[in-house]
């Protein structure tokens, strides 16, 4: 029996001698990547000293508007419930193109506060030139802060430049503080 027994664990130990184990693969490599073989096209600069408006680059428009401030209707001016006002903002053309007729001020976001949602402009505003846009509101029905979002609208219906707002309290007599309405 003995011998049994040592001829089995005997065949055991060289079978598992002949079994491949498992082993472990190394990591893969990275692969580099390819290096493009187009040269990055510069950007164009204006010559030292030179004058006039920066060059456009492909796909910027011409057209541009920064905000120069609020005439009326400071930010967090407290109005009655359902009170009418006009807030006027300054800004600037700060593009290469002039606007005409064609150009608007245009709401683009927050509770609706009156029925004037587009105005036109009416006179040429030149490069460097600005202007005043005044829009009548009213004031919500609710108590609350309401903010509304504008933006300068160029012929071809793109909007450009500074995103303007207006943030006002609708409160109480106990909340109301003068401000100018325009």
């Amino acid at each position: 029996m003995t011998d049994v027994a040592g001829t089995v664990q005997a065949e055991f130990t060289q079978a598992a001698l002949l079994t491949p184990s498992a082993t472990i693969a190394p990591p893969p490599t990275a692969t580099p990547l390819p290096i493009p073989t187009q040269p990055i096209p510069a950007i164009p600069t204006s010559p030292s000293g030179a004058s006039g408006p920066a060059p456009i680059l492909p796909g910027e428009s011409p057209d541009n508007a920064i905000f120069v401030e609020d005439v009326t209707v400071p930010d967090g001016a407290v109005f009655w419930q359902n009170e009418k006002f006009t807030k006027t903002w300054k800004i600037e053309n700060t593009g290469t193109t002039e606007w005409n007729t064609s150009y608007k001020l245009v709401y683009v976001d927050g509770p609706i506060m009156g029925d004037d949602l587009v105005i036109s402009i009416i006179n040429p505003i030149e490069p460097g030139n600005q202007v005043t846009l005044s829009v009548r509101m009213k004031a919500p029905a609710a108590l609350g802060t309401y903010i509304n979002y504008w933006r300068m609208m160029n012929a071809e219906g793109q909007f450009f430049g500074d995103v303007l707002y207006m943030q006002i309290l609708v409160g109480t007599t106990e909340d109301k503080t003068p401000t100018p309405s325009g």
